[in-house]
Order: C-alpha cells, then sequence, then structure tokens
C-alpha cells in the first residue's frame, strides 16, 4: 500500500487507521510491538493476546481486525447502512458513536468526521 493511501485510511468512527497501533503493527509484522500493546491495553476488564492485535483495517471486508473492531456496533451499522463513514449518516453523531468516542478517548477521531461531513456538503 502507497503511504499517501495509507494516511488517509478513516475508520467508520473516524479514527485513522494508520494511526492505530494495531493496524500499524500488522502492516509491519511486528510481532514483539503486538505483545507490547496486548499487555499494554489489557485490563482487569479485557484481556488482549497478541493474535488479537491484528488488524488490516476497519474497511477490510475479509481481513483481520482487532477483536473491538470485529464487535464495534458502529462499525456493524455503518457497514448495514452503506456509508464509508458515520459523517454520511443524517444521525450523526450518535449515542454508539458519543460512546465510542469516550471509550477511546478520541477526539481526533470527531475531528476527522466533522471535516468529511463538511467536505461532503461543501462538494
Amino acid at each position: 500500500m502507497h503511504k499517501t493511501q495509507d494516511k488517509n485510511r478513516i475508520a467508520y468512527c473516524g479514527v485513522n487507521c494508520s494511526t492505530c497501533p494495531a493496524y500499524v503493527a500488522t502492516q509491519r509484522q511486528q510481532e514483539k510491538v503486538r505483545v507490547r500493546i496486548a499487555k499494554l491495553w489489557s485490563d482487569k476488564d479485557h484481556t488482549y493476546e497478541a493474535s488479537e492485535i491484528t488488524c488490516k483495517g476497519c474497511h477490510e471486508p475479509w481481513g483481520q481486525k482487532f477483536r473491538h473492531c470485529q464487535e464495534c456496533a458502529v462499525r456493524a451499522c455503518a457497514r448495514k447502512r452503506l456509508y464509508a463513514t458515520c459523517a454520511e449518516c443524517n444521525e450523526y453523531p450518535c449515542s454508539k458513536l458519543n460512546d465510542l468516542h469516550q471509550t477511546l478517548d478520541k477526539k481526533i477521531a470527531r475531528i476527522n468526521l466533522n471535516d468529511l461531513r463538511c467536505n461532503n456538503k461543501a462538494g
């Protein structure tokens, strides 16, 4: 994949996949990094194995995805509605998306989606 394409990998929720540690470690085939990420992201409620820190991107229909992304309600909703991102949805921002952004503490994801909405309205 070209680096220019990689920079533009915006997930349904607005997260830039090219900045996601699971995606980057997968693309670079960095097993030791996946082990460290699994330890870092594990807590008393969720335990991750290095094999689960494998992700080829939210939009990949058959590629491996990080466990959270496989189970993501936001991703499932956008895919069901055939949206490239939540920015296309008339219900934006919905409670599912707000909850996810709070959980991930991803203000940049909201900014990415707002930029996409502005570009869609302008174009």
